[in-house]
C-alpha cells in the first residue's frame, strides 16, 4: 500500500501547468488482469480526445500513455488486485502502486492527480489496521 508520505506527496505535486495522468486497474481476476492493457489504452485514448487541437497537451499525454504501456507490458504488479500509477512526463514524474484491493478501472488527466479511488483505499487499509485516518479538505488527518 502507499505510505503516507507518497500520498501527501501526490497531493501536493506540483506539475507547472502540465497536465498529469492517474490510472487505476483492476487486477483481481485472470480476466480482469489480461484485459488490464487494453482497457487502460482505450480509457487513455478517450482522454487523448479531451485534449482537442491543444498540441502541448496531445503530446504531454502520449507520453504518459507510452510509459504507462510499457510498464504494463513489461510487468506491471499483476499479482496484486489493484494498480494505481500517476505520470507527468513533462516534470519526469512516475509513481507505481500496487493496491491490496480490486479499484474500477479508470484514467484521468488533469492538473492535479485523481486520487480519490487511491483515498478510498487508503482508508479502507488503514481502518483494517486499526488506525483510521480521515480525508478532510484533501489534508490528512490522524
Amino acid at each position: 500500500m502507499i505510505p503516507e508520505r507518497d500520498l501527501e506527496l501526490l497531493e501536493s505535486f506540483n506539475g507547472h501547468g502540465h497536465v498529469v495522468l492517474s490510472a487505476y486497474l483492476q487486477l483481481d481476476t485472470p480476466q480482469h488482469r489480461q484485459a488490464a492493457y487494453e482497457e487502460f489504452l482505450r480509457q487513455a485514448r478517450a482522454r487523448l480526445e479531451e485534449c482537442g487541437a491543444r498540441s502541448d497537451c496531445r503530446k504531454a499525454i502520449q507520453e504518459d500513455i507510452e510509459i504507462v504501456s510499457l510498464y504494463l507490458k513489461t510487468n506491471g504488479h499483476r499479482r496484486q488486485p489493484g494498480l494505481a500509477i500517476f505520470s507527468c512526463a513533462a516534470e519526469l514524474f512516475w509513481r507505481a502502486y500496487p493496491l491490496p484491493e480490486p479499484v474500477p478501472n479508470r484514467v484521468s488527466i488533469g492538473p492535479r492527480f485523481d486520487l480519490d479511488p487511491l483515498r478510498s483505499v487508503a482508508r479502507s487499509t488503514w481502518r483494517r489496521r486499526g488506525s483510521l485516518r480521515k480525508v478532510r479538505r484533501g489534508e490528512l488527518i490522524r
